[in-house]
């Protein structure tokens, strides 16, 4: 009975603590990893401009003369997704054209990664094309995942002409060695400081998508920044 005791009562192995992540200014061997979806958004006729909604407006205008107008209303209502699916269907069309053989999350990993280096602040800086594993990931000491939630051709003022640029909406998290926990993060809204007519985007894809391109990469360079400036190196 004694032994049983003296067993019951023995004091648990103890556990083996986990070291805490270094603080991002101490890490000097990053992996960037592009990440995430990403929504393009172009300017363009919708249902819920004056041409989208020209058959309910007609219906209603109908309606307030010929009451008996309510029993065409089931088919009003088709034609009017007919209408909708049309002008869908062409901003698709329009935002397929914009994107063609461009990933934005890889643009802005590029020139996050090349600022980076250029700065000589690390010792190694490398763009993956996914998730770090095997040596990859022992070979760095972070891996910062960039990703581009919303982009594309935003109206910054109305009026004749109305003005649009290119725009994107960028986030950089750092997950430090050893428990991966995000040390640091940062968003960053970039606007294309050149502001051009909206026919000058309609009417010239190249000028749209070197537009494009530009702002990611604009991008991808103050991410770089804001994580050098974290790190107490500007």
């Amino acid at each position: 009975m004694v032994g049983l005791s003296a067993c019951a009562s023995a004091p648990p192995p103890p556990s083996v603590a986990t070291p805490p992540s270094a603080p991002v200014s101490e890490v000097h061997r990053l992996a960037v990893v592009p990440s995430g979806e990403s929504k393009l958004t172009v300017p363009g006729v919708s249902a819920s401009d004056d041409v989208g909604n020209t058959v309910g407006r007609v219906f209603s205008d109908i309606a307030k003369w010929y009451p008996q107008a309510y029993l065409y209303q089931a088919l009003a209502v088709l034609v009017q997704r007919g209408v909708d699916w049309i002008f869908q269907d062409k901003r698709s069309s329009a935002a397929d054209q914009y994107a063609r053989g461009i990933t934005p999350s890889a643009v802005v990993a590029d020139a996050f990664t090349r600022t980076l280096v250029a700065s000589g602040r690390f010792d190694q800086v490398r763009t993956l094309q996914g998730e770090p594993v095997g040596d990859d990931r022992r070979e760095a000491d972070a891996v910062v995942r960039v990703l581009v939630p919303t982009w594309g051709i935003v109206r910054v003022r109305g009026g004749k002409p109305e003005m649009m640029a290119a725009y994107a909406d960028v986030r950089a998290q750092v997950s430090v060695r050893p428990t991966s926990v995000i040390t640091w993060e940062h968003d960053e809204d970039v606007t294309h400081g050149e502001r051009l007519p909206a026919q000058a985007f309609t009417g010239d894809l190249q000028l749209a998508r070197q537009a494009l391109k530009d702002v990611l990469e604009r991008a991808g360079q103050r991410l770089a920044n804001e994580l050098l400036y974290a790190r107490g190196d500007q």
